[in-house]
């Protein structure tokens, strides 16, 4: 029986906590907005790049995020789609949430679905493979940092 009511219980506490990470986030952001043309979450380069010369998956994701908070959603993702990706999963996930907590008797949502997670791979691998490839062999860099190494 203990069981059966954590089963019920769990996507509750599921949306609440997805709830929270959401409203988190959407205040984080506000804090940002204003701050959005100065924007840095470190100083210089990441000691990935300096030591290799070249792009780990999380390099462009503050660029990403000034895009973002500017509007330009093309130029986000292709500083860095992680931020885009996340944000439209957490979403389709509490959506999910929601619906299974308001409408019990309906069809259950499922809360993640097999190629989302494969899309995590994706996202975070193979740009971080494209974006140095396209680095190396092609001269091209978005962001501009590397450029002059290669």
């Amino acid at each position: 029986m203990d069981s059966q009511n954590t089963k019920k219980k769990a996507p509750k506490i599921g949306l609440v906590i997805t709830t929270v990470i959401l409203a988190g986030a959407f205040l984080y952001l506000a804090l940002l907005y204003p701050k959005r043309d100065s924007l840095a979450f470190q100083e210089g380069r990441c000691e990935f790049s300096k030591v290799f010369h070249l792009y780990c998956p999380g390099c462009g994701g503050t660029r990403a995020i000034q895009y973002l908070l500017h509007g330009k959603i093309l130029s986000s993702l292709l500083s860095n789609p992680i931020p885009i990706y996340t944000a439209v999963l957490v979403l389709r996930i509490w959506s999910a949430l929601g619906h299974n907590v308001l409408f019990p008797k309906k069809k259950e949502w499922k809360i993640m679905h097999q190629w989302e997670m494969w899309g995590i791979l994706v996202v975070v691998i193979g740009f971080f493979v494209l974006r140095n490839l396209a680095l190396v062999f092609f001269g091209w860099d978005f962001t501009g940092d590397l450029a002059q190494y290669w």
